[in-house]
């Protein structure tokens, strides 16, 4: 059985917007982005929680809560709980541990030690995907890639002042609100596929706590009782 195709699923890295004469307004918000993800990078221990809607797939909204713990240089914890989903996924120090919560079934891999190293390996060995992965890399800046963007002023997001930007790559547009002033968080972004004929739409939002009650036990997988251990097999 190939676990990672029961659990693990989340909005993708890549960018957004298409639109006209965007790259005179590109080093703006590229600026803007880069600066969030060097503050997320600076941060060795934090917390946060995102609350996921996707767009209407047979009629239906499918809407989801995941709790994510970082503690860095190696430790990574996500509790997700919604429609579909009830799992948590743990990273402590090279040991990657995945459970199913409504089954009562988890696997696990061994992964390089350091965090960002190890979500590479889970994404290019595994075909895994560690929810909101572009808010736990301490280097997404050098990651990300865009073909334009735009950037779009300040806007009130639920009573915080945020620099709205967004971008394209290829058929997926990003549109993201960043917080203003010395902490700028991502505090909203939608993604937008555009390869379909109708258009489908992931929102995400989240709320930071960056001085999270945080302690290395937080990351230390327990099996349940009754729970079954199976085996993980590598993406083909």
């Amino acid at each position: 059985m190939n676990l990672h195709k029961k659990l693990l699923c989340t909005a993708g890295v890549a960018l957004l917007l298409s639109s006209t004469n965007l790259f005179a307004a590109e080093q703006s918000a590229r600026d803007i982005l880069n600066n969030a993800y060097q503050t997320i990078g600076s941060m060795d221990k934090y917390a946060f929680t995102a609350t996921i809607t996707d767009g209407e797939v047979e009629g239906k909204t499918y809407k989801h809560t995941a709790l994510v713990k970082v503690y860095r240089p190696g430790k990574l914890r996500v509790d997700t709980t919604g429609t579909v989903k009830n799992r948590t996924n743990y990273l402590n120090d090279g040991s990657f541990t995945m459970i199913d919560h409504n089954h009562n079934y988890y696997g696990q891999i061994q992964t390089p030690k350091k965090l960002d190293a190890a979500l590479d390996f889970l994404f290019e060995k595994f075909g895994i995907r560690a929810p909101l992965a572009q808010l736990i890399y301490s280097d997404m800046d050098k990651r990300v890639k865009f073909s334009s963007s735009k950037y779009f002023g300040t806007k009130d997001v639920a009573g915080v002042e945020c620099d709205y930007i967004a971008f394209k790559n290829g058929t997926r547009e990003i549109h993201v609100w960043i917080a203003t002033g010395d902490k700028p968080l991502v505090k909203s972004y939608s993604i937008i596929d555009t390869s379909n004929d109708s258009p489908s739409r992931v929102n995400t939002n989240i709320t930071w706590d960056t001085n999270a009650n945080i302690s290395e036990s937080d990351f230390v997988f327990v099996a349940p009782k009754g729970a079954s251990k199976i085996s993980v097999n590598k993406s083909k």
